[in-house]
């Protein structure tokens, strides 16, 4: 959560973060995402965890700004959706759920998540 390239919105102090992740055999492996580590923990279950709090030490979780399935035959995702959970404070982590017709399931190989999530700094 550099800040690097700010985000020009009307809720005051947002940060966002993409993140980027591609399938495999039971597994996921992060191609986006600075300071955040992307791991599977079961069927269609993964979980985001940020390496610092967001804004200044304390951030307050605003939600998934947006999402897109992508994959080399696109037609194999066009059932998929994402389901957020809430954010963990303490372990700063957020869980998604993959689904496919309402059943949890894996990406696949050349099978990938992009993800959108927004904080807003609190505490300056």
């Amino acid at each position: 959560m550099s800040g690097v390239n700010p985000v020009r919105s009307a809720t005051a102090e947002m940060e966002i973060t993409f993140v980027k992740f591609v399938g495999g055999t039971n597994a996921v492996t992060k191609v986006e995402g600075e300071g955040v580590t992307v791991t599977y923990i079961s069927a269609g279950i993964v979980d985001l965890t940020f390496a610092a709090a967001p804004g200044a030490g304390a951030g307050e979780f605003l939600g998934v700004l947006g999402y897109v399935f992508q994959a080399t035959t696109t037609a194999d995702v066009k059932e998929y959706k994402l389901s957020v959970g809430v954010y963990n404070t303490t372990t700063r982590t957020l869980r998604l759920n993959l689904t496919e017709n309402v059943t949890l399931t894996n990406l696949a190989a050349l099978e990938w998540l992009n993800v959108t999530v927004a904080f807003k700094k609190v505490g300056i």
